[in-house]
C-alpha cells in the first residue's frame, strides 16, 4: 500500500498488552484507526510477521518501522524475510543488550560498534536501514568526556546505521531533544515522541503536550532536518488514565500543534 500523507505514527509496543493475540490485535488496530492513525510501528507484537500483515492491510494502516532486539538484527536473513513481509523498510534496535551496557566500557563497546556496522551493511545492500533507539543510560560520560551516544553515533557509519531518538529519554539523561535532532540530521527518518512529566514521586511518561517538553522547537527541529514520522510512544499509562485515552490526546495534540 502506498504510504499515508501523514507524519503521525503509534508504537505498538504502548499497546503491547493488547496485541497478544490476532483478535487482541483486531481489536486494537480498530480502535487507532477510529482515533485517526494511518500508521503503526511494530513492537512488542509476539504473533507472526504474515499475521500482523494480514490485520495491517484489513486496516489499512501502513507499517513505517519495526523494533528489533540484538539477536534479531545478527540474524540478518530472517530479519530481511520479516521486514519484507510487513513491506516496511525500517528498523530500530530497542536498547542496546545489558551484557553491553552494564558499567559500559570502551572494548565492550566498541564490540557492540562493530557488530552493529556489520549486520546494519549487510541490512541495507537489501534496502533495510536499521536505527538504535536510545534510552538515558547513553548519556553517561566516557573518560575521553563524550557520552556513549555521542561515541556511538561518531563510530558508527552513517551509511548504515541510523537514528531512532526519543525525546523523552534524551531529555531524562540530561540532553536536548532538539540539539539531538540536529547532531542525527540525515540518518533519522523515524523518531519517538512521548512528553516528561515531573511528579511528586519522580519523572513520568505522558502524553505528547501534557509535559514538559518544548515541543514548538522540537518540531522545528524535526522539520528543518527532514524527519519523516513522528512515532508515539508511551511506556506506561500515566495514572488514572487508560492507554487508549492517552494515545487519542497525544494524537489530537500533536494534530492541534499543526503536524499533518
Amino acid at each position: 500500500m502506498a504510504l499515508p500523507d501523514t507524519q503521525i505514527a503509534v508504537t505498538l509496543f504502548n499497546l503491547r498488552e493488547y496485541c497478544q493475540t490476532e483478535s487482541d490485535l483486531d481489536r486494537t488496530l480498530d480502535k487507532l484507526c477510529g482515533i485517526g492513525y494511518q500508521a503503526v510501528q511494530v513492537s512488542g507484537v509476539p504473533l507472526d510477521a504474515k499475521i500482523i500483515r494480514k490485520q495491517l492491510d484489513s486496516h489499512n494502516l501502513a507499517c513505517i518501522a519495526t523494533h528489533e532486539n540484538f539477536a534479531s538484527m545478527c540474524d540478518t536473513d530472517r530479519l530481511i524475510d520479516r521486514m519484507k513481509t510487513l513491506n516496511c523498510d525500517f528498523a530500530a534496535m530497542g536498547s542496546m543488550p545489558v551484557e553491553y551496557n552494564s558499567c559500559i566500557h570502551y572494548p565492550r563497546l566498541d564490540e557492540f560498534i562493530r557488530i552493529v556496522n556489520e549486520k546494519c551493511a549487510i541490512l541495507k545492500a537489501a534496502g533495510i536501514r536499521f536505527g538504535y533507539h536510545n534510552h538515558d543510560f547513553e548519556f553517561m560520560h566516557l573518560d575521553n568526556g563524550q557520552t556513549v551516544l555521542d561515541y556511538f553515533y561518531e563510530k558508527t557509519d552513517p551509511k548504515c546505521v541510523f537514528a531512532e531518538l526519543d525525546v523523552h529519554w534524551v531529555t531524562r539523561g540530561g540532553g536536548s531533544p532538539a540539539t539531538w535532532i540536529r547532531k542525527v540530521a540525515g540518518r533519522m527518518s523515524v523518531i519517538h515522541f512521548k512528553d516528561f512529566a515531573r511528579m511528586a514521586d519522580g519523572p513520568h511518561f505522558c502524553e505528547i503536550g501534557e509535559g514538559n517538553l518544548d515541543w514548538p522547537e522540537i518540531l522545528k527541529a524535526c522539520r528543518e532536518t527532514g524527519v519523516r514520522w513522528y512515532s508515539i510512544e508511551q511506556d506506561r499509562e500515566v495514572p488514572g488514565r487508560g492507554i487508549f485515552e492517552s494515545m487519542k490526546i497525544s494524537f489530537n495534540n500533536l494534530k492541534a500543534m499543526g503536524v499533518k
